[in-house]
């Protein structure tokens, strides 16, 4: 049986996923996310993440998809709950292409089992304000909101190498900060 990452992954392909692993509700946000014609080389997808969220203290260690390349929706769902705006407990379906962009990431930097610290996930708009009053980097669109970005680290890993590895991707937007990198399932750009 053909995994599902050895072929190309089409917009088409992951909506047939979505519907047959029953994640009819992620489809809107996720289904322009990756491009018709990206590819993701098997030995790049692990299909586990491991998440810790820096101001909840919660983390999750979940495979969220299955051998053959399906989202698993109960992952979906408590990544989703993980990944929730911490300021006011808000969640909103994150695009799983989302995990999918930090798996390869994580697995291409042979990260182990370090997991990723989770800086910001979905932010709700009212958090999103508050920031955005404190800091003029914030921005008023910013793809916290549609629940297509995260900031991330890796213990023991520089931040200039998950930058690198993100930017080596070409999928999405790729920021680095101080304490993190963001990285969202926009269009391509680097700050």
């Amino acid at each position: 049986m053909k995994h599902l990452f050895e072929t190309p992954v089409s917009r088409r392909s992951l909506l047939k996923q979505a519907l047959v692993g029953g994640a009819m509700a992620l489809v809107p946000t996720w289904l322009t996310a990756i491009p018709a014609d990206a590819r993701i080389p098997v030995k790049e997808i692990s299909g586990q993440i491991a998440v810790i969220n820096a101001h909840t203290n919660e983390s999750l260690r979940i495979r969220y998809l299955e051998k053959n390349g399906r989202f698993i929706p109960k992952a979906i769902s408590r990544l989703n709950h993980l990944f929730r705006c911490h300021y006011n407990g808000d969640e909103k379906p994150i695009d799983p292409a989302l995990y999918l962009l930090m798996d390869r990431i994580h697995t291409r930097l042979k990260a182990g089992k370090r997991p990723f610290l989770l800086i910001s996930g979905y932010r709700s708009p009212e958090y999103n304000r508050l920031l955005r009053a404190r800091s003029s980097g914030v921005a008023k669109q910013s793809y916290h909101l549609k629940g297509m970005a995260a900031d991330i680290r890796i213990k023991e890993i520089g931040l200039d190498k998950i930058r690198e590895e993100a930017i080596s991707l070409a999928q999405g937007g790729v920021g680095a900060y101080d304490d993190f990198i963001h990285v969202d399932i926009g269009p391509f750009r680097t700050w």
